[in-house]
């Protein structure tokens, strides 16, 4: 697509390889344990970096519902 001819995928993999926290075995073994799980979650963050970076999400929307506590709240009948 030319709109990303910009952007060199191949050269961003490569100056990543070899580079990141996770270990494609673990990777593999991780996989396989929730495959058979006898209850396994319907989703799971895998990996260090992913599972920070989800943590940060989930703190942002935390601090932003607590910002909006009273709004959010407000619609019940009043008794």
């Amino acid at each position: 697509m030319a709109c990303l001819d910009h952007l060199d995928a191949r050269k961003k993999a490569e100056g990543r390889h070899h580079q990141q926290a996770g270990d494609p075995i673990n990777g593999a073994k991780t996989m396989y344990e929730l495959a058979v799980m006898k209850n396994p979650p319907l989703r799971v963050v895998v990996g260090t970096d992913a599972y920070q970076g989800f943590m940060d999400e989930i703190e942002a929307y935390l601090e932003k519902d607590r910002k909006y506590e009273k709004i959010s709240n407000s619609t019940d009948r009043e008794s």
